[in-house]
């Protein structure tokens, strides 16, 4: 038997998510194995596509995501453990945006139970 994935968490959040992206003017689609994380990517759709930022923190309060420090807290630890951490990570667990190729956006998204959103956003043209 293999080991159960979070495949089936991921697959009920998506139509929500896609539901949000939609009426900020992006189309948000899965790329990837599910296994780990859900891998998405946004592309802007319209004209009136909101910004990358804004698009990440209305998903991220969709599905009551966090950074990567409030999650340390979350886990309990207190503030100067949480800045000890923070000291000692890159700047896309510290849930800072990294700059892909084509000019993409990425962000990591932490949920509860070990769960992470790993969400990509194509740049607006105009």
């Amino acid at each position: 038997m293999k080991e159960p994935t979070r495949a089936p968490m991921f697959a009920c959040l998506y139509q929500g998510m896609c539901d949000v992206s939609r009426k900020l003017g992006y189309a948000l689609a899965i790329h990837g194995s599910l296994t780990s994380d859900l891998d998405l990517i946004a592309c802007p759709w319209t004209a009136e596509a909101v910004d990358a930022e804004e698009l990440k923190a209305a998903l991220m309060s969709h599905i009551g995501a966090c950074g990567y420090a409030d999650l340390l807290r979350r886990q309990g630890l207190d503030e100067p453990e949480v800045k000890a951490v923070m000291s000692r990570k890159e700047s896309r667990a510290a849930n800072e945006s990294e700059i892909k190729p084509h000019g993409r956006i990425a962000w990591n998204l932490y949920m509860d139970a070990g769960s992470k959103v790993d969400l990509s956003v194509m740049p607006k043209l105009f």
